[in-house]
């Protein structure tokens, strides 16, 4: 039921970035108790400074300032309606899921030198969240151009290749 609400509600995000149905356009373990990082390693400096902004402001319910300070200086700020809804969408799946206690980064991609991916998961009182990040370079500077939110957690997890080896026995 939870699913289905939370998969509705980003639905309806989703579209104002152009993305494929029940995600927003929009990964080093954390600990709860912190909310601090426990390894940063491979992640730049710079996007870990974004990522640790954003969740800080969202863990103290600043839904709108973490959005605006995130989006700031990015082609997704060109977008004012849009962020609107996601701020709007986020609340709503932090009063469906409980306010954001934490966050981990689980995940880096890197694609060249100049495309990264951070795929976070935030550690809500009664659900996580699978946050994913596209950051791109230009000569220095790293810049978002893309966030992604969803609840579709075992997406996270290899389940086809867990799964055949036991299917076939």
């Amino acid at each position: 039921m939870i699913t289905k609400f939370f998969f509705l509600l980003m639905t309806l995000a989703a579209t104002a970035f152009g993305q494929a149905a029940g995600e927003f356009k929009t990964s080093l373990p954390t600990f709860p108790e912190t909310g601090a990082p426990a390894s940063t390693e491979g992640l730049d400096p710079q996007v870990q400074k974004i990522l640790d902004s954003f969740f800080d402001l969202l863990q103290q319910d600043h839904v709108d300032q973490a959005y605006d300070q995130l989006t700031k200086g990015t082609k997704l700020a060109d977008k004012p309606e849009d962020i609107r809804l996601l701020k709007s969408k986020t609340n709503q799946a932090i009063n469906v899921y409980g306010d954001i206690v934490g966050r981990e980064v689980v995940a880096i991609q890197n694609v060249g030198t100049h495309l990264l991916r951070a795929t976070c998961l935030s550690v809500g009182k009664n659900y996580p969240l699978r946050w994913r990040f596209y950051f791109y370079r230009d000569d220095k500077t790293w810049r978002l151009i893309d966030i992604r939110v969803d609840d579709r957690l075992v997406d996270m997890f290899d389940e086809k290749a867990a799964s055949s080896g036991a299917d076939e026995k």
